[in-house]
């Protein structure tokens, strides 16, 4: 069967792992310029920088066998189990990207095509599904099934634009589905950070939920930090340049860094953590040929944005069997 599924993130990857494993013809479809969604791995003057997704864990049996994948193809690695001086925090194994977090993203859809740079302006429903491209190459896809996991909100705005109604119950859903956002600085040091191996803190000061060195992560040949703001300070300057509150923010960690902030540039997650979830891992809706996951469905964390989109699979494969 030729299924496509519209968004990378780690849910749309899952899917399309576990649909190409078992020998169907997937093509990954991301407006962006690669795989990953949230993990993602930038690279700045030199530094490499995970500025999305810090780590994932492996708690259920399913994600344990694909980390272990991921492991043996060297593209993930343990980071750590335990903060120093953080007896609050749990001592789950936490796992990294080995060069950056986009690298389990690119193990799972090695065997799927995909579509990049392609912004769906709409879809159609016709023996199968047609999603077509907003300008850009003006490309056509069709597909016998259709997977979206891009965030909730977007799938609303498509539907609206394509007039695809899922019936009362399953729209009201997911319009209540609610995501926090974040406001992220990814910012080059003048010289090594004093920040001891992780190289991470979580709420280091006000207003700030987490300040990692990439450096010392192990990731980049250059000191570089990543930055998050809380939800509050996010949705209070989300529109707000940068300017007008970076700047605070950077001085604030400065001396616990051991080290100033070169250059800086901010960049917006507006889908960060997801507060209300749909209530149930996907939607599966085969009289439509349509599956929905995401982790506006499974919920937050990269494992549970992950288990939507092997669920949602494992769904879409029981029914054709």
């Amino acid at each position: 069967m030729n299924i496509a599924i519209i968004g990378a993130g780690i849910s749309g990857c899952s899917c399309a792992h576990q649909l190409t494993q078992a020998g169907h013809q997937v093509t990954v479809v991301e407006k962006g310029r690669g795989v990953g969604g949230r993990m993602a791995t930038r690279r700045m003057d030199g530094a490499r920088i995970d500025h999305g997704a810090q780590f994932y864990t492996a708690r259920d049996i399913r994600l344990q066998a694909l980390n272990k994948q991921w492991c043996k193809e060297k593209r993930a690695i343990e980071w750590y189990d335990q903060v120093p001086g953080r007896t609050d925090i749990p001592t789950d194994m936490r796992y990294r990207g080995k060069t950056g977090m986009t690298g389990p993203a690119k193990s799972l859809t090695q065997r799927s095509k995909l579509a990049l740079n392609f912004f769906v302006e709409k879809i159609e429903r016709t023996k199968g599904w047609k999603i077509l491209e907003r300008e850009g190459e003006g490309r056509v896809l069709e597909a016998d099934h259709l997977v979206i996991t891009m965030p909730s909100q977007q799938m609303l705005e498509l539907f609206d634009r394509s007039r695809v109604e899922l019936g009362a119950e399953s729209m009201g859903r997911l319009e209540a589905i609610r995501h926090t956002r974040c406001l992220a600085i990814l910012g080059i040091l003048d010289r090594p950070s004093r920040l001891i191996y992780p190289g991470a803190v979580t709420h280091p000061a006000k207003n700030i939920d987490w300040l990692s060195d990439n450096q010392v992560k192990g990731i980049s040949q250059k000191p570089a930090i990543t930055l998050h703001t809380s939800a509050d300070l996010s949705q209070i300057n989300w529109d707000v340049p940068a300017a007008e509150w970076a700047p605070e923010l950077l001085a604030s960690v400065e001396d616990q860094l051991g080290a100033r902030v070169l250059s800086w540039v901010p960049h917006r997650w507006g889908f960060a953590k997801p507060l209300v979830t749909f209530g149930a891992s996907h939607l599966h809706l085969p009289e439509l040929g349509l599956t929905l996951a995401g982790d506006g469905f499974g919920g937050e964390r990269v494992e549970r944005a992950s288990i939507s989109g092997l669920e949602a699979a494992e769904a879409i494969l029981g029914t054709i069997f």
